[in-house]
């Protein structure tokens, strides 16, 4: 399903989809088809890359979208240089920003997989001594040290090329994670460093400091983002957790050494809540009291950095809420919450095909609230909704009964409501007609019903 929606210019205009190349399945007859990890080979047919990404440009496209995140952007295996340029040539007809993912000392390169120049396991076979090291001094598997004397070089000769070659509208930078190099040089490095930051942060500003700069007059244009693994929560966690929401420090010393019309891209996945909001609190209040009231992202923090925006994992094969449900109040809340502090963009998982409903509404839900993310869940109804059901009153009356059901709180005549609306959406459809408003009725009755979200739609 793709939509065209009529937009104004968003309250978070530098939003954007995130998506490997492998498990963004919007093809649904392709052999290759993987629905989980991270560093996976590409499996899909070469051309189902291309059709992949057509697709989701069409739905960014129509929902305002800015741009989408692509990591795996330059394969071998999916048609490399050409392919790419493909996808890329699309998205700009479109008015869609395409970022590829890059791994600045770890994650591919420039060139993700392929015997490339501007592959990272290119460069490191050329150059076995700028191998990332441990603590013992063993290589760490296909790592770049950050100080070895012809890294940069290497770095911003890949980031102009990539630049100059294809006409994407933006770029995201990793450098690995919570990676540290322990090589000698990288190691005597610390003494120019602020004592007490976080040696993490230190490796990433190393690292993505040439590459930002490489490109530093294209910034103010283009969507380019670099990557902190954590949210902008000062302090540091409690002995034992992981990061989560924190930084570990006040203030990342990297972020004075960077160029500032990079944009941060902060983790809000331990921000917002573990446990979101039931959808209700949000249907006639759009910012409501409630939505304020979390310890991980306090009333008035912000982020750090000049400019910035937040990710979102949840719904995806990284967070505990799964790969094919939907979200809209956690997208809700992550919006509000970016808006309210100061941020340019949020960004969410767009691997998953919007012909799965719980995905359509997650689709649709970033659309409204990245435009107006102050809106209620009565106005999503009527303004989103209302487009793709037929008419704001329908789209309403879809978002109540969508709140009540997630709230369980369904009255019988309710639950009527949605049954007679889907049944007759059903006769429709045997006339030809209304097949897309039938799909999210009939997925609301079924879940009104007891149906388990994630089995009423084949999960790909």
């Amino acid at each position: 399903m793709t939509w065209n929606l009529s937009r104004p210019r968003p309250a978070l205009p530098s939003s954007y989809f995130w998506t490997w190349d492998h498990s963004t399945n919007w093809v649904w007859d392709d052999p290759g088809i993987l629905n989980f990890g991270c560093s996976n080979r590409y499996l899909k047919r070469p051309e189902t890359f291309v059709e992949d990404y057509r697709r989701l440009t069409d739905l960014a496209a129509g929902l305002g979208v800015k741009g989408i995140l692509i990591w795996g952007f330059l394969r071998d295996s999916h048609g490399g240089i050409e392919a790419s340029r493909r996808v890329a040539d699309y998205a700009s007809s479109k008015g869609v920003a395409i970022m590829p993912g890059i791994g600045t000392t770890w994650y591919g390169g420039v060139y993700y997989e392929g015997d490339h120049p501007y592959n990272i396991e290119t460069f490191v076979r050329n150059h076995p001594d700028a191998r990332m090291v441990d603590e013992k001094g063993e290589p760490q598997g296909s790592g770049a040290c950050p100080t070895h004397p012809r890294y940069v070089d290497w770095l911003q000769q890949g980031m102009r090329w990539l630049f100059q070659e294809f006409p994407i509208g933006g770029a995201n930078l990793e450098n690995g994670d919570f990676l540290v190099c322990h090589e000698p040089r990288c190691q005597a490095h610390k003494a120019s460093w602020p004592q007490g930051d976080p040696d993490f942060f230190r490796l990433q500003g190393l690292s993505y400091a040439p590459a930002l700069q490489a490109i530093e007059k294209q910034l103010p244009e283009k969507l380019v983002t670099w990557a902190t693994y954590t949210g902008f929560l000062p302090g540091s966690p409690p002995q034992g957790s992981s990061l989560g929401p924190y930084m570990r420090c006040s203030r990342p010393a990297m972020i004075d050494r960077l160029p500032p019309q990079g944009i941060g891209q902060w983790t809000l996945t331990g921000m917002v809540f573990e446990k979101p909001l039931p959808l209700l609190a949000y249907l006639d209040q759009g910012a409501p009291d409630a939505a304020f009231q979390n310890a991980a992202w306090p009333r008035g923090l912000n982020p750090p950095s000049p400019r910035s925006v937040g990710f979102i994992h949840q719904a995806s094969q990284w967070s505990h809420v799964g790969r094919y449900d939907q979200i809209v109040s956690t997208i809700k809340e992550g919006c509000l919450r970016a808006y309210r502090s100061g941020l340019e963009g949020v960004s969410i998982h767009g691997e998953v095909c919007a012909r799965h409903i719980p995905w359509a509404l997650n689709y649709l839900a970033f659309s409204h609230f990245i435009h107006w993310p102050e809106d209620t869940l009565r106005q999503f109804g009527r303004v989103t909704l209302g487009s793709v059901l037929g008419s704001p009153d329908e789209g309403e009356a879809f978002a109540e009964h969508l709140a009540r059901w997630e709230g369980g709180g369904l009255t019988d005549p309710q639950k009527k409501d949605i049954a007679d609306r889907a049944g007759n959406l059903r006769r429709q459809v045997a006339a030809g007609k209304d097949l897309e408003r039938w799909r999210f009725w009939d997925w609301l009755n079924r879940m009104a019903q007891g149906r388990s979200e994630r089995h009423t739609v084949s999960s790909f």
